[in-house]
């Protein structure tokens, strides 16, 4: 599993005098950087012994994610 660092802040120009909002920015910005990391999917990889089958199966899909990607 690679390592991440998370560090978010809250904007000096765009900060307000309620912390309760900025708390609320600082969470969400937070959890948008968890979700792009992918630290949540590789634990879930991890936590299952993968067959054979399942890993071909798994590299077939991502090639055709990727591929439909490159698409748009």
């Amino acid at each position: 599993m690679s390592k991440y660092n998370f560090q978010v802040r809250v904007s000096p120009k765009k900060h307000s005098k309620d912390t309760q909002v900025e708390n609320d920015k600082l969470v969400k910005r937070f959890l948008r950087k968890w979700k792009k990391s992918g630290i949540l999917r590789e634990l879930k990889e991890k936590s299952v012994p993968i067959t054979a089958g399942q890993k071909a199966r798994r590299k077939k899909y991502l090639g055709k994610r990727r591929n439909r990607n490159k698409k748009i």
